[in-house]
């Protein structure tokens, strides 16, 4: 298993996050299938990611302290967590790829005040000025080697006024390097789990 950047962009994804500047990039390269590498994405936990975990915990402490956000089970799914916060699935094209998004005013330290939203069609009209949309893509590419996978996550921001864009931003010059660094170690816990899923069934 391997980082490896030059990937190609999902159509899919980039009609959700128009032309915003809030966006990375993540992919490492994994000897796979995209079912095994799906099955991973969906069972994968904070458990195989401790260092992500234990970085999210310090970052998500104020607001844990001040009894806006829960403790997390590491023994969950990563996935499942991830949609009982709020996060909607706006495209499901598995094994080849997921994109969600999720709603808050994700400039704020304590309080990100999550949307809950009852479908995509709810979430696409959401146009409080006040707050921003994340956008993430989990997505496979074939390379040019028999059985091997580009498995990438994307992820945008969206602020929906120029007042968010202007609270946003000095949050993203911090959180960005913090935010690269927690995806690679979530593909790579996904490329293990599928690695080993993938030689178990060989």
């Amino acid at each position: 298993m391997a980082s490896h950047s030059e990937v190609s962009a999902s159509p899919a994804f980039e009609a959700w996050i128009g032309d915003t500047q809030f966006r990375d990039r993540i992919s490492v390269r994994i000897d796979a299938a995209p079912a095994e590498i799906f099955d991973a994405l969906r069972t994968v936990t904070l458990h195989d990611m401790k260092l992500a975990w234990w970085l999210g915990e310090l970052r998500y402490l104020p607001a844990r302290l001040a009894g806006h956000h829960p403790q997390r089970n590491p023994a969950q799914s990563f996935f499942a967590s991830l949609l009982e916060s709020g996060t909607l699935i706006l495209v499901d094209a598995t094994p080849r790829e997921i994109i969600t998004g999720s709603a808050g005013m994700l400039h704020r330290v304590t309080d990100q005040a999550a949307v809950r939203f009852a479908s995509a069609d709810e979430f696409h009209r959401f146009d409080d000025p006040e707050y921003e949309k994340l956008f993430m893509s989990i997505r496979v590419e074939p390379t040019e080697r028999p059985g091997e996978q580009d498995l990438i996550l994307e992820h945008a921001t969206v602020p929906l006024s120029g007042y968010a864009t202007q609270r946003f931003r000095p949050y993203w010059l911090v959180i960005k390097p913090t935010g690269a660094f927690v995806s690679r170690e979530l593909l790579k816990a996904i490329g293990r789990r599928a690695e080993s899923a993938s030689a178990a069934a060989a």
